[in-house]
């Protein structure tokens, strides 16, 4: 008698470690009960979450753990082009959150995974961003802080109506935009205008410079009461001069070296 009470004891206790499960589910969780038994009762999901706690179940249980907190999704749309044409690619990161209460709709209806992000949101939020960004100019969405808030007021509600719409029971909490980037070809194209006005800032400051110089040969003319023939002669003298100053500067200069001495010696000579 003894050893059968022992026996069932034992069965007992394997029934225990074997057939049931412990199931905790912590703060900013909540976990989801689908039934699969192995010979008899009702399978499918149970219609009511459990909340922080913990309870036990069949080992045949399957426990999906759906987080409460906030999760990111970063995006990066290419081709939005603006009012005036230009085709720009903005980084987002999106703050989304799972509603609480509503873990089972969400394992129900689009599991665990995050596939209802790509078969069901992006397009919209690309479609809503491409209207939005059409809205505005290139320089107003880099330049104006203002813009991107409005732009972001407007997907916020939009997008969140559109969760709320289709049951997906997820709110879009945030969207940070990151640094918006024209194509190549129109940074190479603003760099190359650029070095064009400065180009042409040379030019002009150049032409200045020879009027105010041309004015004050004419003034000097006429005050020393010179024709332009005898101004062009004096002027070709100073030249001379300078030319002659320059020589005997690099002349001095070089005394030092043994070179610049052969050279005075046979100089001498001739």
């Amino acid at each position: 008698m003894k050893k059968i009470i022992m026996i069932l004891i034992i069965m007992l206790l394997l029934g225990y470690f074997f057939l049931l499960q412990r199931v905790s589910v912590d703060a900013g969780e909540e976990a989801v009960i689908i039934k699969k038994p192995w010979f008899w009762g009702k399978s499918g999901v149970e219609k009511k979450a459990i909340t922080t706690g913990t309870i036990w179940a069949v080992a045949s249980t399957e426990v999906k753990m759906v987080s409460l907190k906030a999760f990111t999704i970063e995006e990066s749309f290419k081709e939005l082009f603006t009012e005036d044409n230009i085709p720009v690619e903005l980084a987002t990161t999106l703050t989304f959150k799972n509603k609480k209460g509503e873990s089972v709709l969400l394992i129900e209806q689009f599991g665990e995974s995050k596939n209802w992000y790509k078969n069901l949101l992006f397009k919209p939020l690309q479609n809503s961003l491409e209207i939005e960004i059409k809205k505005q100019t290139f320089e107003e969405i880099t330049k104006n802080s203002d813009r991107l808030k409005e732009i972001k007021s407007n997907i916020l509600f939009g997008i969140n109506d559109f969760l709320q719409k289709q049951a997906i029971p997820v709110e879009l909490l945030d969207i940070i935009f990151g640094k918006i980037v024209p194509p190549k070809a129109i940074v190479q194209m603003e760099i190359d205008g650029e070095v064009q006005k400065e180009k042409l800032k040379v030019q002009e400051l150049r032409k200045k410079v020879q009027e105010m110089n041309a004015q004050a040969d004419r003034a000097y003319m006429l005050k020393m009461n010179m024709s332009p023939r005898e101004y062009i002669k004096m002027k070709q003298i100073e030249l001379e001069h300078q030319k002659l100053s320059l020589q005997r500067f690099a002349i001095e200069n070089a005394k030092e070296s043994n070179g610049s001495i052969t050279i005075e010696i046979k100089m001498e000579k001739l």
